[in-house]
This record gives C-alpha cells, structure tokens and sequence, in this order.
C-alpha cells in the first residue's frame, strides 16, 4: 500500500502539489472551495474557455441528473469499495493507491494518477475524500496541471475545461444553480457550478498564471541569472465532485468548547 507524507492537504488541495503552482488549489481551507460564500460572488466575464452549452443547454427541457459520485465510486461508499472502483475503473490495484490525510478536515484521501481521462489531456490526479466521521467516501477532486503535464499548454488545459463545461451544461442540473464562466477570487474562472436535486454538486474551475523559471543548477552563472528573470505559463483544472458542500463531514469545533 502507497503511503503518503503529506502533513496538511485540505480535500481541494495541495493533492500534487498544486497549491505551490497555481491558487486555484488554494481558494479556501474548506471544501477545496468555499462552495457556499463563492456561490453569489461571480462576475460574467470573457475568457479563453468557451462558453459551456451556449445557445440551447438554457431553454431545452433536460432530465434531471443524478450526481451519486464519480464512476463506479459512490457517495457513502466505505474504503473498501473505493477501492474497488478505483480498480474497476482504471485498472490501478489496492496497492498503487497513494494514501493521505488532511490535518485540518481530518478527512482521509484515496489519490491515482491517470492519463487522459478526457480524451488528450494529459495526466489527471484523481483523490477520493473520505469524511472524517463516516469514513465514507464524501468527495472526489479530479485535477489537471502544468506540474502534472510539464508540456501542456495553458490553452489545451482551457480545452479540457471547455470539453467538460459543455458536457456538464448539457446534464440536467437544478437550473437555479446552474453558472458558467464566472471570475471567482484570485482570477480563477469556474468553467461549470451546478447542484442536483439532492444538492449534490459539480463544479469546475480553471485558472492560468504563470511562474519563475527554476535555474539548471549545472547552467553558468549568466544562464542562472538569465533563468531567474524568466517566467513560464502554466494552468491548472480542477473538478470536483461533492456530496454536501454545505454541510461537510469534516473535522468540526463546536461552538462553547473553547
């Protein structure tokens, strides 16, 4: 069994070290996001990512969807079973599965890395959040970033997150909680937010930025200093699968204990 040695990773992030390469991983401590404040915050905004389902995913009548988890893995499932799934859906046995935990949520996580979940989009981390008092599985993040694929342009992981976005916006999600494209804190755009009618909620986000160049360390002294002053774009996506933004079973202190 993969173990981890990671002290501090909230459920939304620092799965893959994301949160050192963009703050779309660091949005908030809670929930990845913080589902809940972000939810009246957004602006319409142009971006690179298109416009998921623009034209008929607002007037055609959809059959409601049903979000129980991700794949074979479903909301309430115990270890065991994610596992399972994790198996049967990717082909990655028991003992390839990294474990690791969040300090602050208590909560333990389930993480592989797959290539090419959507169709050429390089590598994906997918972590499986299992809640801090069922043990149950509670959340699944699915991410993609330029630290996972190094070669990937932002504009191709903007495609992933169009690809998903249209899909998303052609599900029939609670039209009252349906947004696209929107600018949340820090410059990520969320791509796609939705809820079932059991509250059960998908949200998409997809951010770019762009970062120092690390030096060679064999590289002269002038290539180390030509290096430094360099920068590289990156980007990053994430999607999320969530069975209870509002009410998470994560690590919390009472009110009066202290």
């Amino acid at each position: 069994m993969s173990k981890s040695s990671w002290s501090e990773i909230p459920r939304g992030a620092r799965i893959a070290g994301v949160i050192a390469l963009l703050v779309v991983a660091g949005l908030a401590t809670k929930m990845g996001l913080d589902f809940v404040e972000l939810q009246e915050n957004g602006q319409a905004i142009s971006t690179r990512v298109a416009t998921p389902g623009a034209g008929d995913a607002a007037v055609e009548p959809r059959t409601p969807v049903v979000i129980a988890g991700f794949r074979s893995a479903r909301f309430g499932d115990d270890e065991a079973a994610v596992r399972k799934a994790i198996e049967t859906d990717f082909g990655v046995a028991s003992d390839k599965i990294t474990e690791g935990a969040s300090q602050l949520e208590k909560t333990k996580l389930l993480a592989i890395r797959v290539k090419d979940i959507v169709p050429e989009s390089g590598i994906g981390e997918v972590v499986y959040i299992l809640g801090y008092t069922s043990k149950k599985l509670i959340q699944v993040n699915v991410v993609w970033s330029s630290q996972l694929s190094p070669d990937f342009t932002p504009q191709q992981f903007g495609a992933t997150a169009t690809i998903l976005g249209n899909y998303f916006a052609r599900q029939g999600f609670d039209p009252k909680t349906i947004s696209v494209n929107q600018r949340l804190p820090n410059g990520v755009v969320r791509v796609f937010n939705g809820k079932d009618l059991e509250g059960h909620l998908v949200t998409l986000v997809f951010q770019e930025g762009e970062l120092k160049v690390t030096p060679d360390e064999k590289a002269s002294e002038a290539e180390k200093e030509k290096a430094a002053a360099a920068t590289r774009k990156v980007a990053a996506v994430r999607l999320s699968y969530v069975e209870n933004a509002e009410n998470p079973d994560v690590l919390k202190i009472e009110k009066g204990k202290f």
